[in-house]
């Protein structure tokens, strides 16, 4: 489309960044500018959680509701091009099916299941990834008319990913948890997906998680996990964070049932204040071992403390030391300990605390 495309969309998200919008904001900024520099008439812009690379919010723009179960069932449950499991891995964050099909768009189940009935020409899908941190995940689908994604737009894409990144990385980073009262739900899933039952409260905080267009049924984020749970070949628990419509970050613990039905119990409650250090940790792209060494600075100790611990170097404990200010961007192990810990975890557990004189 244009350096003059290009530099809207890249100046879009800046200006959101500058003016600190909230991450579901920075997420339909994200669309738009893909809109400035790509042609397509449907997308899903999802934010993830890094752990799983299950959805935890986002932007669907131009799919039916019809088409969230055989989207997300074809990404976790099919053999299929650019998956984004794959992408989240991958050198380039950016492809097209076109290209990984040779032109044959026939040789993709996600096409033959989806696609070829909306008329689409092809799908450029993208992976936001800061650090080890997979962060957010886009596929947006072009109409027939249109053809292939070009040269240039995939090229642009790529571009926009980097500064797309960095502005989500710094929104997720400014979470906040909200306090709450609300107990846990229990929701019982059958292997069609349907809800057999509910605890009291179940269907508010279900509609709370809905995006559009999701069905009436399950909320996307739900039914991708409990997908995930019930065909994983462990068949074990999994644990994953969603964000609700108001920002706040849940909780979903999903568990198969006793014997092979497909049956999944969801269990969603409040994010805890470790959920909401692991997901600043996560936004700021830090690896794993600079993950390491963060818990341990929090902890209070030393540089030759951490080496111990972790049997590496006091050098090379002082580079992560520096490589992490940078992304966190402070000064100083205060300024750290206050972005992590002080600003997001200490004041809701302040809020809950009950005093007694």
């Amino acid at each position: 489309m244009g350096v003059a495309a290009f530099t809207r969309a890249r100046d879009r998200l800046l200006a959101a960044d500058t003016a600190e919008r909230p991450v579901q904001a920075v997420c339909e900024e994200i669309v738009r500018a893909f809109h400035d520099i790509a042609r397509f008439d449907s997308c899903a812009f999802m934010t993830t959680d890094p752990e799983t690379l299950l959805p935890s919010g986002g932007v669907v723009e131009g799919y039916d509701a019809e088409d969230c179960v055989p989207f997300w069932d074809n990404e976790l449950l099919d053999a299929d091009f650019n998956k984004f499991s794959d992408l989240a891995r991958s050198h380039d964050p950016v492809v097209t099916l076109f290209d990984a099909v040779d032109g044959d768009l026939e040789r993709s189940p996600r096409y033959r299941k989806l696609f070829a009935r909306a008329g689409v020409s092809d799908e450029l899908r993208a992976a936001f990834v800061a650090g080890s941190s997979c962060l957010a995940v886009g596929s947006f689908a072009r109409p027939a008319e249109a053809g292939a994604f070009t040269a240039e737009e995939v090229t642009d894409a790529r571009q926009l990913v980097s500064v797309a990144t960095t502005v989500l990385r710094r929104a997720l980073g400014r979470v906040a948890q909200q306090t709450s009262t609300d107990p846990p739900i229990v929701v019982m899933i059958d292997a069609a997906g349907e809800i057999t039952a509910m605890s009291e409260g179940g269907q508010r905080l279900l509609d709370e998680l809905r995006l559009a267009p999701d069905p009436i049924g399950l909320p996307t984020h739900v039914r991708a996990a409990a997908t995930k749970a019930r065909w994983s070949r462990a068949r074990t628990n999994l644990t994953t964070r969603v964000r609700d419509g108001s920002g706040r970050w849940l909780r979903l613990h999903v568990t198969p049932m006793e014997g092979d039905t497909g049956n999944v119990a969801v269990l969603v409650e409040t994010a805890r204040p470790d959920d909401i250090v692991r997901i600043l940790l996560e936004s700021y792209g830090l690896t794993d071992r600079e993950t390491d060494v963060v818990l341990l600075l929090a902890r209070g100790d030393s540089p030759k403390e951490i080496a111990a611990e972790l049997v590496i170097s006091v050098h090379t404990v002082r580079d992560h030391i520096k490589a992490i200010y940078e992304k966190a961007g402070v000064n100083s192990r205060g300024e750290l300990v206050a972005t992590l810990f002080s600003n997001h975890v200490l004041e809701p557990l302040h809020a809950t605390v009950h005093r007694i004189a």
